[in-house]
């Protein structure tokens, strides 16, 4: 009998399917008219069969929502696999293994491990952020009930029984970072998350082909060999309007994109399905490119939206390579670690080259 996370597992390790996952972020409230939205669209993607998992974010930008598991256990019992987001910011080590404990009661064991947006307001003024764990630090935590069930400490019962836990960690990364410093750390933290157990990896939002590519590039040359999905995050017009101006952290919407998409909203249906034929074609490139999947989401998005996405993916993919132009948003400040291919638009093997580093400055003066 196939156990619950057996099938998103399995489809990560088939290098011949392509791993759908579709992101739900619940709001606040238990009963409300979205959270009705959410679940019908959750039952929708179930019943397609083409989606994987859907994966369910845990306090979204820093604000209280409805818990991750509290909906998990109603998808699980749609018959999907689900996906919950473990973040660092409101929880002790031992609030965490308490819920992971939990979420193994009720077959949830499929995590995204991540640091988490911080703590914004909420009841009578700022709650205290907590980070008591890294991600790091929680995947060795994982890894540790993966191989015995539980952390034994001085108070653990005598004779207690040991019984592997079967969580399978994703983990996030983004090479769509301006900076060569903040792009290094970015390849830096993989490696280690890598080290430390991830089972798979999920992008940051972006829009340009010839980072998507990085990615695959960098991690192919450094032998980094879990299964990594692309994202395919489709914004509405009020949420493009907020990457631009900075306040989603992590988030970025390049000049260049902000103003094709404030033409593309002129027309009749405020720029929607060219932003839906934006999100297949980048969904074409990403299978083209040799990812093993790709993670959608976008607000207040239709399973006909969807369904849409999906089709016209599915009709690119023959011409991937001539849509790589139309996926070229980028800051040109934006640092690239390989040089660029000028006949395909993506990166040669070569790294970029970069200015020597400075010596350090040697004061004239000294203590004696």
């Amino acid at each position: 009998m196939e156990t619950h996370g057996s099938r998103l597992r399995s489809s990560l390790k088939d290098p011949d399917q392509f791993t759908l996952t579709f992101e739900l972020v619940p709001g606040r409230g238990g009963r409300t008219q979205e959270i009705n939205r959410i679940v019908n669209l959750a039952k929708d993607i179930a019943a397609d069969g083409r989606f994987q998992a859907l994966s369910i974010t845990e306090n979204a930008g820093g604000q209280p929502a409805l818990s991750p598991e509290t909906l998990g256990t109603e998808i699980l019992a749609m018959g999907s696999e689900v996906i919950i987001h473990l973040s660092c910011k409101d929880k002790n080590r031992n609030q965490m293994e308490s819920l992971l404990f939990g979420w193994d009661r009720h077959n949830l064991h499929n995590l995204l491990v991540i640091a988490g947006d911080y703590p914004k307001e909420g009841y009578c003024g700022y709650p205290k952020p907590v980070f008591d764990l890294d991600t790091l630090h929680v995947l060795d935590l994982l890894s540790s009930m993966n191989a015995r069930g539980q952390i034994h400490s001085e108070n653990d019962a005598a004779g207690a029984q040991e019984k592997s836990i079967p969580f399978l960690k994703g983990v996030v990364v983004s090479p769509f970072k301006m900076l060569e410093s903040e792009l290094v750390m970015q390849y830096y933290k993989l490696h280690r998350k890598v080290a430390a157990g991830a089972d798979f990896v999920i992008t940051q939002l972006g829009y340009d082909a010839r980072k998507f590519h990085e990615l695959l590039q960098y991690m192919k040359q450094n032998q980094l060999t879990i299964p990594v999905l692309g994202n395919v995050f489709i914004p509405s017009l009020k949420v493009v309007e907020l990457m631009h101006e900075g306040k989603l952290p992590g988030c970025l919407i390049p000049d260049s994109l902000y103003e094709q998409i404030q033409w593309e909203a002129r027309t009749a249906d405020k720029g929607k399905k060219a932003r839906l034929l934006r999100a297949a074609k980048l969904l074409a490139v990403l299978k083209g490119l040799g990812y093993d999947g790709a993670h959608i989401g976008g607000p207040v998005l239709t399973f006909e939206d969807l369904d849409f996405v999906l089709t016209q993916a599915d009709q690119m993919l023959s011409d991937w390579q001539n849509l790589i132009p139309d996926l070229s948003f980028c800051p040109p400040e934006a640092f690239h670690y390989y040089e660029k291919d000028q006949a395909t638009g993506l990166n040669t093997p070569k790294e970029t080259m970069r200015p020597p580093a400075k010596p350090p400055w040697l004061s004239a003066y000294s203590f004696s």
